[in-house]
């Protein structure tokens, strides 16, 4: 922290303990000028637990459809509205694993339909909605693994559930009001572990303790890198937060209750520590990043959360000493690219090998070539911009190292699992060194190749929103 910053901090917070709206307020006015020019904000939040019975991610593997067993804290969908008056953008970030769009049915797109419902009650068209999801696996299987679809009463739970996601975002729409733009970034240590550490002996270390350097044969990164941006009204109230960390929410992986997870603990945190705002997590390109904690307990999840939580409030702390976004414009840009399907036997075959040897991995190449069989794999790449604060999302679970790639292309925020669920993007090289990501399943749709067509995408609309 330099000598301005830290002078700031003891002025702003000495007795204080943790910043409040009224100091956060005495202290920022201070940096606005009169040529400053405000957005209009809008942020909602709403419950969306979903009723017990649903069925919830068991087991990818043996595609069960089990339900909750009572519910430890619930899952809720939040929305930011911004508008420049020339130009409103969305973001909808959900506590959920992610959402196939063919979830609804034949002929239907669930992103496609939460964004009519929408653009229907507001002033936002379509394309200017991002939705995206906290990848908490403690929620309902959404994803399109299993027969999720087909259980009693779940066709009926997801039309209430589009319902709530697009009210949610036309509530924060109705409650735009003038609001002031901050962008800072920390780095939070010792939460995440890359997944696909792979070692001399051609093995690859997925979980527990990291293996020795000398056993290493590749570099295997992470991305630790917490972004943050901060909206206080224009009295200097607190408004909104959006954070963006890149790890698999799993910490409380395959327990019986719903839970948002870490992510959840994460945003009540800064939401208990500043009055009236609401926290949006979203979630970075984590398709090869686990928390350390895996499978655990909901204390750990709570820890990792808080210590999230705790960073970003830091952060904010420090933004307080800063100048906010000085006339911030919106851009917009998207971009919808067919992947090619990975190899896969026809359904009629896989159905007959099914018959014959009804093995695990026999039902699950069933399951991905009846999914494959559905349509075209489509994929879209969206990039928005509040002034120089640059975001990007990609569908599905992209690795770590196209998230990487895209920082060091201009991106502030990178985020996966938006505007629709497609399985796992690996890199190029993944393939031939296998593991669970690349594997014959349904969690696997995509050919090799098709990360690196999504990145070239990406890095092409980032150069059109500035």
């Amino acid at each position: 922290m330099n000598p301005t910053r830290r002078d700031f901090l003891h002025t702003c917070t000495a007795g204080a303990g943790l910043l409040s709206a009224g100091v956060l307020a005495g202290c920022s006015a201070k940096q606005v000028t009169a040529g400053d020019s405000l957005l209009r904000v809008g942020v909602a939040k709403r419950e969306v637990t979903p009723p017990v019975w649903v069925p919830y991610l068991t087991s990818s593997g043996a595609g069960t459809c089990a339900p909750f067993g009572g519910v430890h804290d619930p899952l809720f969908a939040r929305a930011l509205v911004l508008d420049d008056g020339r130009q409103a953008l969305a973001l909808l970030a959900v506590d959920a694993i992610g959402y196939d769009n063919a979830v609804l049915g034949p002929g239907r797109n669930f992103t496609a339909e939460v964004r009519r419902r929408v653009a229907a009650s507001t002033g936002l068209r379509p394309e200017a909605v991002m939705f995206a999801s906290t990848h908490a696996h403690s929620a309902p299987e959404t994803i399109g693994l299993t027969g999720f679809r087909e259980v009693s009463g779940v066709r009926d739970w997801l039309e209430r559930h589009v319902e709530d996601l697009a009210a949610v975002v036309v509530e924060a729409w109705q409650q735009r009001v003038p609001a002031r733009a901050r962008f800072g970034k920390t780095t939070v240590t010792g939460i995440a572990r890359n997944r696909r550490i792979l070692l001399k002996s051609g093995k690859l270390s997925s979980r527990g303790e990291l293996p020795a350097a000398q056993d290493v044969a590749a570099p295997a990164p992470l991305d630790e890198e917490l972004s943050v941006l901060w909206f206080e009204r224009d009295t200097g109230a607190p408004h909104a937060v959006v954070l963006n960390y890149t790890a698999h929410a799993v910490v409380t992986m395959l327990l019986p209750p719903v839970s948002a997870d870490y992510p959840g603990a994460a945003c009540r945190r800064v939401e208990e520590q500043f009055a009236g705002a609401k926290c949006l997590f979203t979630q970075g390109t984590a398709g090869n990043v686990n928390t350390v904690k895996v499978a655990a307990t909901h204390a750990d999840a709570e820890a990792i959360g808080r210590k999230i939580g705790d960073a970003a409030i830091a952060e904010i702390k420090l933004l307080g000493a800063q100048p906010p976004l000085a006339a911030p414009r919106l851009q917009l840009a998207s971009e919808k690219i067919i992947l090619s399907p990975r190899d896969c036997p026809l359904v009629t075959d896989a159905e007959t090998l099914a018959q014959r040897n009804p093995t695990p991995q026999n039902q699950r190449t069933l399951r991905l070539a009846r999914k494959l069989a559905e349509g075209p794999i489509e994929a879209e790449v969206q990039a928005m911009a509040l002034g120089p604060v640059k975001w990007i999302s990609l569908p599905g679970e992209p690795f770590v190292e196209t998230g990487i790639a895209l920082k060091q292309s201009g991106a502030s925020f990178v985020l996966g699992y938006t505007n629709g669920w497609i399985g796992y993007l690996p890199i190029q090289r993944a393939y031939q060194e296998g593991g669970y990501e690349v594997g014959l399943g349904a969690w696997s749709r995509v050919a090799p190749g098709s990360a690196e067509k999504l990145e070239a995408a990406a890095k092409k609309i980032l150069r059109q929103v500035g």
